[in-house]
């Protein structure tokens, strides 16, 4: 996991560039009335976290790679707390939390360790938000670029493996909804690049490779003319959004 982490922080303008946001309805799935403080765990670059500090609660967030965690304050520019730890182990009390978020994150996580911490972290009726971003692949050249992308992965995990999904059956927790949001990011052709090489597994292919990759992309959008010959780029993105209960 380390070596993943030192991946990120060295493609952290990339993430900027290349990660999508998230839609603002996805607040209006989270129990926010009750909620005065939120941890965000996997916090990244603060896509998500600036999302969480428009609501004017106390925001803690956790981010593992400490170039990633730096930038946060200038992405989110509004007030909140920055913890360079994993999700596995929180410098925070028990039942410090009244909602714990962790976007486009939870599949890198220990299953195992960071449940027990979510756990600890949550007071009795806390809940959990687990938030994904994925490419909309009803557009048929992000249906390419995905299948690119997927012949590089090598065992790396994924949304897509299914092994976080162990949350919604955990009997420490209980499944109270899941909604999907259809939204566009609004990028440039650099961005799909960004995208691209913001990813763990491509960060990590030999130079050679990276190449490939690189003369692979370009060959998706010389071939799609909404891309080619377009200044800005819409890429199509959906979120999911899994809130769970903490059982008391």
């Amino acid at each position: 996991m380390a070596a993943v982490v030192d991946r990120f922080g060295n493609r952290v303008n990339e993430y900027v560039a290349g990660r999508p946001g998230y839609p603002d309805a996805v607040l209006d799935d989270l129990p926010l009335s009750d909620a005065r403080v939120i941890v965000e765990l996997g916090a990244g670059t603060g896509k998500f976290t600036g999302r969480l500090a428009r609501t004017g609660k106390r925001i803690i967030a956790v981010e593992p790679s400490k170039p990633m965690a730096d930038r946060i304050p200038a992405e989110v520019g509004a007030p909140v707390e920055v913890l360079i730890a994993a999700a596995e182990s929180v410098p925070l009390p028990d039942a410090v939390a009244d909602l714990v978020c962790a976007a486009t994150a939870f599949h890198w996580f220990d299953y195992v360790q960071a449940t027990a911490e979510i756990h600890r972290l949550l007071r009795p009726g806390g809940h959990l938000a687990v938030i994904f971003n994925r490419r909309d692949e009803r557009t048929p050249w992000v249906a390419v670029l995905s299948k690119l992308l997927d012949s590089h992965t090598h065992g790396a995990p994924r949304r897509s493996r299914g092994d976080w999904k162990a949350i919604l059956s955990d009997p420490r927790f209980r499944r109270v909804k899941q909604t999907t949001h259809a939204f566009m990011q609004c990028t440039t052709r650099q961005g799909v690049y960004d995208r691209v090489f913001s990813t763990s597994y491509i960060i990590a292919l030999p130079p050679s490779e990276q190449d490939q990759v690189r003369a692979e992309v370009a060959a998706i959008i010389a071939a799609e003319p909404t891309l080619r010959d377009a200044e800005r780029v819409a890429f199509p993105y959906v979120t999911e959004l899994y809130l769970l209960q903490r059982v008391p």
